[in-house]
């Protein structure tokens, strides 16, 4: 059974279809929860993709990415003001463990991203062609929000 190919972005019926979802706030799924200080974090990862790009798993892994990165800017912050070697009640020197914390935080997140890259890969194509067609979704998208705020939509 094959599935209903996507519009193609470089037609009219495409380029409609970007400038509707351009238009919608992105809205997370009910069950995904994002805190104060994941949110600028949130907003860096969702600016790589054009909203007509986004279903609800997308937005899933990126709020996951969100907090991972700011779990990992928070574990930086605390492991440079501690130090990468602490000295322990005996004397003797040791590694922090927040190191490994912030090895593992940062493993998650470079897994995450390879998640992204490969569930666009599988639904959208080969990279060069997912690039090209995010710029272009991208520009409708910012002419579109410029258009809007100059009342000529």
């Amino acid at each position: 059974m094959n599935k209903p190919r996507k519009t193609r972005i470089d037609t009219v019926s495409g380029a409609l279809e970007t400038v509707q979802a351009a238009k919608k706030p992105v809205k997370l799924p009910r069950h995904v929860k994002i805190d104060r200080g994941d949110k600028p974090f949130f907003n860096s990862v969702l600016a790589e993709f054009a909203r007509s790009e986004l279903s609800d798993h997308t937005l899933e892994l990126l709020a996951i990415l969100a907090r991972a990165m700011a779990d990992l800017d928070r574990e930086q912050r605390k492991l440079r003001e501690e130090g990468s070697v602490l000295i322990g009640p005996s004397g003797k020197a040791g590694v922090n463990p927040r190191q490994t914390v912030v090895s593992s935080v940062s493993a998650t997140i470079l897994s995450l991203r390879r998640s992204l890259s490969l569930q666009a890969h599988a639904k959208n194509g080969d990279a060069r062609d997912i690039a090209s067609r995010r710029q272009t979704a991208k520009t409708i998208e910012a002419d579109t929000v410029a258009s809007d705020l100059l009342g000529l939509v």
